[in-house]
Formats: C-alpha cells, structure tokens, sequence
C-alpha cells in the first residue's frame, strides 16, 4: 500500500496518466496498485534473467531456478527487481513470503 499521493509519481515513472495506474483503495489516504504492474513497467517482464536465476514465464512475481542457479543468485535477481521499481517509482516492495 502506497499513499494516494504516489499515485502522480508512479504515473510519471510508468509514462502514463494518473488514471492508467491500476489502484485500489485501501482507507486512511492508501492505495493498493498491483505489485505486478510495478515490476513489469520497470523493466522485468516475464522470462527476464539474471544468470540462473529468472521471473517465470508464467506469473511476474515468482522468482524460478532455471537449473542449478544458487540463494545467492535468486537474491540478487530479487534485490534488483526491488531497486528497480524503487528507483523508478519511489515504491519499496516487500518480499512475500517473509523469508526467516
């Protein structure tokens, strides 16, 4: 969830109208915009990798192990994906699952 206000913000990052952003409201001034959305507009489509490590082709938000890929690969794929939405759209996603 992300203030109303980000919403211009996100916009301007994904060159598009405040209105073609996909959100939902959330209550308290908060909008919910499909995390999704954010990736894919930020750089990493589907099949995108990153050595072993890639998006499925399937589903933008599940990480997959092309064969052999390591933690440490799929953390870096996951920590890019992360920094690229922020850098592009001030928006810090969160992993999900929380990883112990």
């Amino acid at each position: 969830m992300v203030p109303s206000a980000v919403v211009s913000q996100v916009a301007l990052g994904a060159g598009c109208r405040p209105d073609e952003v996909p959100q939902y409201p959330a209550g308290d001034g908060l909008v919910k915009s499909p995390a999704a959305w954010l990736v894919e507009r930020a750089g990493f489509h589907k099949g995108f990798a990153m050595g072993r490590a890639a998006i499925s082709s399937r589903h933008t938000l599940a990480l997959v192990n092309l064969g052999g890929a390591t933690a440490a690969e799929l953390i870096a794929l996951r920590d890019a994906v992360v920094e690229g939405v922020e850098g592009r759209f001030g928006v810090h996603l969160e992993q999900e699952p929380v990883q112990p």
